[in-house]
């Protein structure tokens, strides 16, 4: 009788050979690199997208608006009183996105309607059908009442911007004409009356604005508390025809110097900052 199990040439042929063990750790070292190469390759993936991310937003923005890090807010340049409301509108979105890229803390990268309005100086009634139109397009995106533009749309919004196809959301020229005093006082007029705050006085510097500005806080204007509109509404009278997007800049300038204090105050149901005159 055999006995049971196998034989030596059996056994033998049972033992892995050192060439194909040898063959198998190769597969295994290649299939490891392999992984490991394409983890890598993802990372910088991302990190790619990030940094184009970053630098569409600033292509888009760099000419319109700053960064108020101290208070967390932006601001309008002059160079955005050209800007149609449609392209105001998706640069002060854009913006909201630059703010992880700006600062270590934590701030809102969308805004609801009343934000962008008070933000824009865009009011309700033109405001909220831009809103739905962009949306509609799939360029800004609305979450619980609250309105950001879409990371994919951002090449197309720069390429709006720059008029290079799509709806058009820049602001024609208007063509240069020659105006009698008479003619200016007229259109200062007609712009106060209609609350146009694109049109400007000619012959007002920014200088004497700011100027103006300082003597009504030296004459105790802002003693009792004063709204952005309220201020608008005194250079309106005084037949100065001031974006409402400028006026933070005039207004932040009193508050730094420290001759303006400001507060958020509940005004006709909105939340809104109000300035007043520092008592020394």
């Amino acid at each position: 009788m055999r006995k049971s199990g196998m034989s030596r040439s059996e056994v033998s042929g049972a033992i892995i050979s050192p060439t194909v063990l040898t063959y198998a750790i190769l597969c295994i070292c290649v299939c490891v690199y392999l992984l490991e190469n394409q983890i890598v390759a993802l990372k910088d993936l991302v990190a790619s997208k990030a940094l184009l991310a970053e630098n569409v937003i600033e292509q888009i923005v760099s000419d319109y608006i700053r960064f108020d890090t101290e208070h967390k807010e932006i601001a309008f340049t002059t160079a955005a009183n050209d800007l149609s409301n449609k392209a105001r509108i998706l640069v002060y979105l854009v913006a909201l996105q630059g703010w992880p890229f700006v600062i270590d803390d934590m701030v809102s990268v969308d805004a609801k309607p009343a934000e962008i309005e008070e933000n824009t100086g865009i009011n309700g009634g033109t405001l909220r059908p831009l809103l739905k139109e962009l949306k509609d397009r799939n360029i800004i995106a609305e979450k619980n009442g609250r309105y950001s533009v879409r990371a994919v749309a951002l090449s197309t919004i720069e390429r709006e911007l720059n008029g290079d196809g799509g709806p058009s959301t820049a602001r024609p020229k208007r063509q240069s004409k020659k105006t009698t005093p008479e003619a200016d006082d007229a259109l200062a007029d007609e712009a106060s009356n209609s609350g146009n705050a694109k049109k400007k006085v000619r012959g007002l510097s920014t200088i004497g604005i700011g100027e103006r500005f300082q003597k009504w806080i030296d004459d105790g204007y802002f003693e009792t508390s004063k709204t952005l509109s309220e201020v608008q509404q005194r250079f309106h009278k005084e037949a100065i025809i001031v974006p409402k997007t400028s006026l933070p800049t005039y207004l932040l300038k009193g508050v730094r110097s420290g001759h303006l204090s400001r507060n958020k105050e509940d005004v006709n149901g909105k939340t809104v900052w109000v300035y007043t005159r520092v008592k020394l």
